[in-house]
């Protein structure tokens, strides 16, 4: 089946975001280069149009001027003429960024699949004058110090999902990593690892405001895995292409001195 296109409605976040890396504006040719390393484009997206340099993904990006994309939302202006100049973001675009920066964040640095990845930016803009999007991140449980610096109701929030992954994919008083087996408990001792794992978001969990988080943690629970923090790395070590959690299965059980257990 064919993977959707992105559309100029799911490049408007992420093109915000690298304005606001570069103090605020961005030339056309290095939108295009940033965001195909950021979005990491697939499928129909990377046909190259007839007689042109430009595939499918370049040329929707640079669509975002000849359609006046940004303008009317009032996020950003373009500036100088086509060919050498740059698009400067908003005080409108700042505030749009800075109300998503936390979801944004959390889709990027997942490397969710580039259809997951843009189907939840389309939402993003569709919701936002309707209703607040939450997010629950397994990052801000692993790394201690992101809750220092990450709103306390998404560190909430995330614990909440966690606690309840981790009940359920308990077995008999254990937690196996799904990818090698390998059980902290078993190998640091009960007291210092009974319990511990690390949760994998297979695909992005949103809940939003009106939503009961009872439901959602229990509907999200089919998109989360247990792993070990080793092979969580190894899914992740490639952040523009992100492995495949059979590639690594495969890997282990080919190469790996601790095999998965028949």
């Amino acid at each position: 089946m064919m993977s959707e296109r992105i559309t100029e409605t799911e490049l408007i976040l992420p093109s915000l975001y690298l304005m606001s890396l570069r103090d605020g504006s961005i030339t056309t040719t290095e939108l295009i280069q940033k965001l195909r390393s950021i979005m990491k484009p697939s499928g129909e997206d990377l046909k190259i149009l007839s007689g042109r340099n430009d595939d499918k993904f370049s040329q929707k990006v640079r669509n975002l001027r000849a359609h006046n994309t940004f303008e009317r939302f009032g996020y950003a202006e373009y500036k100088g003429a086509a060919r050498t100049g740059y698009v400067e973001i908003t005080e409108q675009g700042e505030e749009h960024l800075a109300n998503n920066q936390d979801i944004l964040k959390y889709l990027l640095i997942n490397d969710f699949t580039y259809q997951d990845l843009t189907a939840n930016l389309k939402v993003i803009e569709e919701k936002k004058d309707k209703i607040k999007i939450e997010i629950f991140d397994e990052n801000v449980i692993i790394q201690e110090g992101l809750k220092q610096i990450t709103e306390e109701t998404i560190f909430q929030r995330s614990k909440q999902l966690r606690d309840y992954a981790i009940s359920c994919f308990t077995k008999q008083g254990k937690i196996d990593c799904d990818c090698c087996t390998f059980n902290f408990a078993d190998f640091y001792g009960q007291n210092i690892g009974k319990g511990f794992i690390e949760i994998h978001h297979i695909r992005p969990i949103f809940q939003y405001e009106d939503e009961n988080i009872i439901n959602t943690i229990k509907s999200a629970v089919k998109n989360l895995m247990p792993v070990c923090s080793n092979c969580h790395r190894m899914i992740h070590r490639n952040w523009s292409k992100p492995l495949e959690i059979q590639a690594l299965i495969d890997g282990i059980n080919q190469n790996g001195n601790f095999k998965r257990y028949e």
